[in-house]
């Protein structure tokens, strides 16, 4: 059976802590909230009974004014027996198994799980001294528990242009009797595993622990960041008021608040996910996806110059344009055009076509000058018939012609990204951009990339930091040589603008993530509500 070690056991390595197969990792029991004695008010008396024609708030002559109805269910103490199941885990891993699909053959599929083991080890209860009430104590007890499953595997993570920095990933464990087999042979031949509805079966007794195996199917294989949550560990709970919720004195107790019981996250990350099934998957922490996600964005910038032959910083400064007039607007549609489009529009207000053709190579290099003339090709060249009555409508809605794309082409070009640029969704931009260029639609993208490379060098220089400085580092290395820097501006206004700068409109609230946790926290008991959003 596998070694039982604690969860800083494992050495520490480039921020993450790589467990051997078969070493599980033990979390004790969630003891660091007196969860045993909550207050709160009696919001159906102290809201509901406060306005007319009910309003019973009124000030007593003749006795204390916390006497009153409403005074009284102010702060209220609410005593609860709390009881938090014991969790280990072994590392997650996939497996390749065959599952019967809807036309009742047998398909080849990749699930992942997680093996763990639970054990009851108690509750605690607040106990009032019969001498002094006002002396309260906590006691442990023995009690049988019924441990409902509830495993949630969820990634943030950017995994196409069209998903822009972040977008929400949500996967819940699964009853699957094809994959139990087969991992158990793989894990302990010996030993038996619940699946989730197994374990809620029989109550777990005083002391008794139980073996299970939750398990994912048809996970996204690009992911690389992810965390794991596990409810029904613990009946420990938290509520509040529902947002903009009113309490009415008939309202029945508890119908205007939400209650969140606390879970246990647990982080990894697995590095080439699309990798093979054996593949080990490594412990992470909170905010390390962000500080990864943040430091390719840099890494991808400082090495824009070198790989395209450019000097995209220079060539903004010698359009007397400012890196802050690159910034992008926040919202969906998949990331903007904006900061091309105004590359585009400078470019073309020059009258010398000589300083037009300097300006783009600085801006782009050689590739990107080849790009932009075929985009300008494909909206004002000859093509077949269909291609040609589909440009020409495109364009025509843009109050353009092929002819005059082919007499002033970047100022054509710059008006069309605009016009891309404002449609609702990433899908309608693609279209759009197809009917207007055909297949050189694509290099819009990658010449996007190239005007917010130089957005975002030109604010690493204006914080003081060398972008050439980190052509050999890693993602974490390079978020770790520009946090000081972004973190020392004091100005919160200055800060988060260069934040946007580098990393674009959402890089303040994903640096705030990446810093809000220390490395080498890799678990956490939280509360989460309904109407937290993903991923809190």
């Amino acid at each position: 059976m596998a070694a039982l070690v604690g969860p800083d056991a494992a050495a520490q390595k480039g921020g993450f802590r790589k467990l051997a197969p078969g070493v599980l990792t033990v979390i004790p029991p969630d003891k660091t909230s007196a969860d045993e004695l909550l207050h709160g008010d009696l919001l159906e008396v102290t809201e509901g009974l406060s306005r007319p024609p009910e309003n019973m708030v009124w000030e007593p002559k003749r006795a204390p004014a916390n006497t009153t109805l409403v005074e009284r269910a102010r702060g209220r103490s609410f005593p609860r027996d709390i009881w938090c199941l014991e969790f280990a885990f072994k590392p997650p891993r996939m497996i390749e198994v065959d599952i019967p699909a809807a036309d009742l053959k047998m398909q080849r599929k990749r699930v992942w799980y997680l093996v763990y083991r639970v054990k009851n080890t108690g509750g605690r209860r607040t106990v009032i001294d019969k001498q002094d009430p006002t002396k309260l104590t906590t006691v442990p007890f023995e009690t049988p528990v019924r441990f409902i499953p509830h495993f949630v595997l969820e990634s943030l993570e950017a995994l196409s242009d069209a998903e822009d920095l972040a977008k929400h990933r949500a996967y819940l464990d699964r009853v699957v009797p094809a994959a139990m087999e087969a991992i158990r042979r793989r894990e302990d031949p010996r030993q038996r595993f619940y699946n989730s509805a197994e374990m809620v079966a029989k109550e777990l007794a005083f002391g008794e622990e139980r073996w299970g195996v939750a398990v994912w199917t048809d996970v996204d294989p690009r992911i690389d960041f992810f965390s794991i949550y596990a409810s029904g560990l613990t009946n420990s709970i938290r509520w509040r008021k529902r947002k903009g919720a009113v309490i009415n004195a008939n309202d029945p107790p508890g119908s205007d608040m939400e209650v969140a019981l606390e879970s246990l996250r647990l982080d990894f990350w697995l590095p080439a996910a699309a990798g093979a099934a054996e593949q080990e998957m490594s412990v992470g922490y909170r905010g390390m996806f962000e500080r990864m996600t943040l430091g390719s964005r840099v890494l991808e910038a400082a090495g824009w110059p070198a790989t395209t032959k450019s000097n995209p910083a220079a060539a903004l400064e010698r359009m007397g344009l400012k890196w802050d007039d690159l910034l992008e607007p926040g919202g969906g549609g998949g990331p903007s055009l904006l900061p091309l489009e105004k590359v585009l529009g400078t470019i073309a207000g020059l009258k010398d076509p000589g300083a037009r053709a300097t300006l783009v190579r600085e801006m782009f290099g050689d590739v990107g000058e080849a790009a932009l003339e075929s985009l300008a090709a494909a909206a004002a060249g000859p093509v077949d018939a269909e291609q040609d009555k589909r440009r020409r409508a495109a364009l025509q809605a843009m109050d353009l012609t092929p002819e005059q794309v082919g007499k002033d082409p970047y100022s054509a070009l710059a008006r069309i990204v605009g016009k891309l640029d404002s449609q609702p969704g990433y899908a309608q931009r693609q279209a759009m951009a197809a009917r207007c260029f055909g297949p050189a639609g694509r290099r819009l993208e990658w010449l996007s990339k190239g005007a917010k490379a130089a957005r975002a060098l030109a604010a690493l220089e204006s914080v003081a930091i060398d972008p050439s400085s980190m052509a050999t580092s890693n993602a974490q290395a390079a978020f770790d040589a520009v946090r000081p820097s972004i973190s020392a501006e004091a100005d919160p206004a200055v800060r988060q603008k260069v934040l946007q700068g580098v990393f674009g409109p959402r890089g303040p609230e994903l640096f705030a993530a990446a810093v809000a946790v220390h490395e080498g926290i890799d678990h956490d008991w939280i509360f989460r509500y309904d109407t937290d959003g993903p991923g809190l």
